[in-house]
């Protein structure tokens, strides 16, 4: 048992992504679904305006026109 197991920090939990700014979006959604394959990971580019509900079983992805994320990806 890994030491992020013990503390309670382990597969699920993770709800923020910092690390995927900078990224290209497959790498991220890959990054993303491997910490949490529950959820599904939708990308749009641009800015976005957020509407509705929060989805609790989805990370959106804003990227550049060059296919790379600007914002942290958070589940909502």
């Amino acid at each position: 048992m890994g030491r992020a197991e013990l503390a309670g920090v382990g597969r699920g939990s993770r709800s923020s992504w910092p690390e995927a700014v900078g990224l290209p979006v497959a790498t991220a959604a890959l990054l993303i679904n491997g910490d949490r394959p529950d959820v599904a990971v939708a990308v749009v580019e641009g800015p976005i305006r957020r509407g509705g509900e929060p989805d609790p079983k989805r990370v959106i992805l804003v990227s550049d026109g060059a296919g790379v994320i600007v914002k942290t990806p958070v589940v909502g």
